[in-house]
């Protein structure tokens, strides 16, 4: 009896799966975005953004815990690009420079297609509850941007502090940055005020002169 050889799993299997995750949580996010930005967070549901987002309501909690979690679910930096940045920065650079390196880059990426941003932030701001949560999106960037500085350093980021402290402090500079740039209406390059930021850090935040 002939035996029938196991089923192979094609090489890209797990990457197809994995960029069609991505497609289907950026469709929720950016329907979510669009739904209440025109209604306001307390006039959508999640059926609509499901809806919207050509996908089940069952999908939806396969993502989010609840429409909120929709909203700010992009967050205000995207840690994929930050960590990949930051891997391919040129050995030569200290960990501080080549995260400063790839923020910059983070930034420019955001100016030059800032409409998602400015939506979550106008939201941000006609719904306060809303801030924390998205101060709190960042968290996980920093987790993996500590992750990617360990690696730099060879350090463990789960035991030494300083991958930590990095990226708690790059973090939080990209944050500031970006809230000051919303605040004011845009008129100043992100790229500018991060790279002020990040230049304050370098010398040890000095009083000013």
């Amino acid at each position: 009896m002939a035996v029938t050889p196991p089923t192979e799993r094609p090489a890209n299997a797990d990457s197809l799966r994995e960029r069609k995750k991505r497609v289907t949580r950026t469709a929720l996010i950016d329907a979510a975005l669009r739904l209440v930005a025109e209604r306001g967070l307390t006039q959508v549901t999640v059926e609509e953004i499901s809806a919207a987002a050509n996908v089940s309501v069952r999908t939806f909690f396969n993502y989010f815990r609840n429409k909120e979690d929709a909203v700010t679910g992009g967050g205000f930096i995207t840690g994929e690009r930050v960590t990949t940045m930051l891997r391919d920065a040129p050995p030569e650079l200290s960990a501080m420079a080549a995260v400063r390196r790839a923020m910059l880059a983070e930034a420019q990426a955001v100016e030059e297609n800032p409409a998602e941003l400015v939506r979550l932030l106008s939201i941000a701001d006609q719904t306060p509850s809303l801030k924390p949560q998205l101060i709190a999106a960042g968290e996980a960037v920093q987790r993996d941007l500590a992750a990617a500085v360990g690696e730099r350093t060879g350090l463990d980021s789960s035991t030494d502090g300083y991958p930590g402290l990095v990226a708690a402090v790059s973090v939080a500079a990209f944050r500031h940055a970006v809230f000051r740039w919303h605040e004011g209406g845009q008129a100043h390059s992100l790229t500018e005020l991060m790279d002020e930021d990040f230049g304050h850090l370098a010398v040890g935040l000095p009083d000013p002169a």
